[in-house]
């Protein structure tokens, strides 16, 4: 399905719901609720033109640093590109590196998974559950942690 008839679709099987309609003017106060709590405060525009001027800064002295590499090196990397399989070579050890990581991280989590076993083996299931809750509240509550107190007056 493209987009329009996506929207049709949704609009006409929310038009079909069985419940009472809101009230007039309804979206108007969400949309004017969202926009309050989405709209930036003046104190706010200045500090993002200011980062924006140092994010500016670091990306030209970071370009005139990679410049500067590539033409004290150029001997070295055209002679990278006239080798064949010079190129491929260049990427060789840190895939290498990478893999090796990978491994260590998974037998590192696995260690963990194994002591962890055994330490609560002696246990009852619901000290697990309620370890698995907390673990997943906390997730959760880090994930869904907002910057901004929102406000609820619809």
């Amino acid at each position: 399905m493209d987009a329009e008839n996506t929207e049709r679709f949704i609009a006409r099987a929310i038009a079909a719901l069985p419940y009472s309609r809101p009230s007039a003017g309804f979206g108007g106060r969400v949309m004017a609720e969202v926009a309050a709590v989405v709209a930036p405060q003046p104190w706010q525009a200045r500090v993002l033109e200011a980062a924006d001027l140092i994010m500016t800064a670091w990306a030209a002295a970071l370009a005139f640093v990679s410049v500067r590499l590539v033409y004290a090196n150029l001997a070295d990397i055209a002679a990278l590109f006239i080798q064949p399989g010079g190129f491929a070579q260049t990427f060789n050890l840190p895939a290498a590196y990478a893999a090796l990581a990978f491994t260590k991280l998974a037998a590192a989590v696995s260690l963990m998974s194994e002591f962890l076993s055994v330490a609560a083996a002696g246990l009852p299931a619901w000290y697990e559950i309620a370890a698995a809750t907390v673990v997943c509240s906390a997730v959760i509550a880090a994930f869904s942690k907002s910057a901004r107190p929102v406000r609820q007056g619809i």
